[in-house]
């Protein structure tokens, strides 16, 4: 398999990574320690298409792929992860709206996410559903031509920012009860945005709780179900890039640390010089470059429109594990300071640790392996 990037995306990789490195680098630090909001960050993404990357051109994006996505991900998760988020989400969640929204929906909003005026953001958990979607409870029942929307989601990562809510929920009212999704506009009466919830990393990223009360919401605004393709796709980007943002962040660990080696000495030599930490350093870039294969792979067979579940889920797995050993490492080799607040491998630590929480467990993803390995029950 062939992952030579073609002169489009060696551009766009460069044009990423001298943005994250001159603009985004030296603010991160700042973001972090006031958990505030990159404002700056975010119109200057707007301005610059990043928010409408892989949103199709008739929209007013750049009509890109996964594997667009994941390299420019990876450039900016290098300088700092709550910017990078918000092209996560704008990216993802858009791209869900153009697999299953309705053709009203896509007139509507990709074009809005597209130019920043619009953040989106995906709105699951719930005080007693995590991993376990099953256990979903907030309610969609009909009345009229309107939905009644009743129940409380968490954790919901730029839930205090967005604009848009892509809200799962149970639809009752029928034979059946069927989960599915719900699009829900900020400031619709019965929607009420709870407190912040401080969090040990993604702190420019802010997580809240959302209450329905009563909420009345356009029937016209449920989402279609979808084929399995569809379905296959939309994990596969989403889980992708959430392995490519917390590669980003491991690779700058691993950059602090190999230029903090060759000039830190220590017992008359430098740290370079010291078979063992020569090792660490070599198991550390070992672990990075596999993990980019990996993410590599998948992205490119999603691209070609071959997603896994598998791949993007081995992907996962093995590049949160992975970016959270290289970020512990190069800690280790810094010593003390690599422990102080004023070294930013303590942020990035803090940061990736996060990503083998999101977007699926890391146990939840070995399940998925698993299944497909031993032709198991779905857990």
């Amino acid at each position: 398999m062939d992952f030579k990037l073609t002169q489009e995306q060696e551009l766009l990789r460069s044009e990423a990574q001298k943005l994250a490195r001159e603009v985004f680098k030296d603010r991160a630090a700042r973001w972090d320690r006031n958990a505030e909001v990159p404002w700056d960050n975010i119109h200057l993404l707007a301005q610059q298409g990043y928010f409408g990357l892989i949103i199709p051109e008739r929209y007013g994006g750049a009509g890109g792929s996964i594997m667009d996505l994941a390299l420019v991900l990876e450039e900016f998760g290098w300088a700092c992860v709550s910017t990078t988020m918000y092209v996560f989400s704008s990216n993802v969640h858009a791209n869900r709206i153009a697999q299953l929204g309705s053709d009203e929906h896509k007139a509507k909003y990709l074009s809005e996410i597209a130019a920043g005026r619009v953040l989106p953001c995906h709105a699951m958990s719930e005080p007693q559903a995590g991993s376990d979607a099953n256990r979903i409870r907030t309610s969609a029942v009909p009345d009229g031509d309107h939905y009644v929307v009743n129940g409380n989601k968490c954790w919901i990562s730029r839930g205090a920012v967005a604009h848009l809510y892509l809200v799962d929920v149970v639809f009752t009212g029928g034979d059946k009860a069927e989960k599915g999704l719900l699009l829900i506009e900020r400031g619709t009466p019965g929607l009420e945005i709870g407190k912040i919830e401080p969090m040990m990393g993604h702190r420019g990223s802010p997580s809240t709780e959302l209450v329905f009360r009563d909420c009345r919401v356009p029937a016209a605004n449920r989402m279609a179900h979808g084929d399995f393709q569809s379905s296959l796709m939309a994990m596969s980007l989403s889980r992708c890039c959430n392995a490519a943002i917390a590669l980003g962040a491991a690779q700058r660990a691993y950059d602090e640390a190999v230029e903090y080696v060759q000039q830190r000495e220590a017992f008359g030599k430098r740290l370079a010089d010291f078979q063992g930490l020569r090792w660490m350093i070599a198991d550390m870039a070992v672990k990075l470059d596999a993990a980019r294969l990996l993410i590599y792979r998948a992205a490119a067979n999603a691209t070609a429109g071959f997603p896994s579940e598998t791949e993007a889920a081995i992907a996962k797995t093995f590049a949160n594990e992975a970016a959270l050993s290289v970020v512990s490492d190069a800690m280790q080799l810094f010593g003390a300071s690599g422990y102080s607040a004023a070294c930013p491998l303590e942020r990035l630590y803090r940061d990736v640790r996060g990503f083998a929480i999101a977007g699926g467990t890391t146990q939840i993803q070995r399940n998925l392996i698993a299944r497909k390995v031993l032709g198991r029950r779905r857990y």
